[in-house]
């Protein structure tokens, strides 16, 4: 097992199969870990600011992440990218299969048609594809689905608003929930749930997405981050599916434990909101918005980790909450 820095990538070898780098944030040490979904059930998947839900034993596949060598999953989505796997690999697409990808060229005028079928309030129109397999341009969310397989037409018929969508959006929000909990932390104010557990740690340590459901990580990161070995687990969709939670970081090592780019910024409130350059990307951290928080004008000492689960309701209430410290 290689290590890169705690957000980068670290690429696994497996004896049946050779496997890509998979995402790997840290969380942390005694984070517990969340129940997982029954494979049975269908989980969401997001690209961007569309999502396909699948059943949660297929296998999420994305340009950060190729995972194979298992026994052949019943399906797999491709997020990011078409459904097709590296060559030389000697591993085989599963019987169902479903794919994002960003839309690309918009035929002019194609938002005055007449939509081939409207999804969730999401018009889509429908393009050429192969036996077996379904295509839709959506412009709205500025991406092209499609599905192939038994599964096909349930799956694209899941097509939705992303909760990052949500999270995003311009539009006014409704403000801080009555009742929620207010925070200061590494410069910052910001609210969450009054029902999440609030820990406090010194040192950024684990694996994971960042993430401990319904709590509240904060880290003074005194210490530099600490590399563990972190167990190879399939990035099935319930395995990577999104917890509702809230890590942020500040201190010294806070940068390097993070470990990201962050070219997306903007003003908010009077504070410069970063991006990272992950966001929407896909794969096992597209459940997770990671962005940092400062003065305008000044090096970013603070970051967050918000988990998107359900709609984003949520996690738009604690985004649209953060403010600067007064001084």
């Amino acid at each position: 097992m290689k290590h890169g820095s705690p957000m980068a990538l670290i690429g696994v070898a497996v004896a049946v199969a050779a496997i890509a780098p998979v995402a790997s944030a840290q969380a942390s040490p005694l984070a517990r870990s969340s129940p997982a979904k029954s494979a049975a059930a269908w989980a969401p998947v997001p690209y961007r600011n569309a999502e396909l839900s699948v059943p949660g034993g297929w296998l999420v596949e994305s340009p950060q992440e190729w995972s194979c060598g298992f026994r052949r999953p019943d399906g797999m989505i491709f997020s990011g990218a078409r459904p097709k796997l590296p060559k030389g690999q000697g591993c085989g697409l599963a019987a169902s299969l479903a794919w994002m990808l960003p839309a690309g060229h918009l035929p002019k005028g194609i938002r005055h048609r007449k939509p081939t079928e409207v999804i969730n309030g999401i018009p889509v129109y429908r393009l050429p594809s192969g036996q077996g397999s379904v295509r839709y341009l959506v412009p709205e969310l500025g991406v092209r689905v499609g599905a192939s397989g038994p599964l096909a037409r349930r799956v694209l018929a899941t097509l939705n608003r992303s909760p990052l969508s949500i999270v995003r959006r311009r539009a006014r929000s409704g403000g801080v929930p009555a009742g929620w909990s207010r925070h200061r932390f590494g410069g910052v104010r910001f609210a969450t749930p009054p029902s999440w557990r609030q820990r406090r740690e010194d040192q950024w340590a684990t694996c994971g997405t960042g993430l401990d459901s319904g709590t509240l990580l904060l880290i003074n990161a005194t210490k530099p981050p600490l590399a563990l070995p972190c167990p190879y687990q399939p990035p099935t969709a319930a395995a990577i599916a999104a917890q509702p939670g809230l890590t942020v970081v500040t201190g010294k090592y806070a940068a390097r434990s993070v470990a990201e780019k962050y070219p997306h910024c903007q003003v908010r409130h009077g504070a410069k909101i970063c991006l990272s350059a992950v966001t929407g990307q896909g794969g096992a951290l597209s459940a997770v918005l990671i962005f940092s928080v400062s003065r305008p004008h000044h090096h970013a000492g603070t970051f967050f980790l918000l988990g998107l689960p359900g709609r984003g309701a949520r996690a738009r209430a604690i985004f649209d909450s953060i403010r600067l410290a007064r001084r």
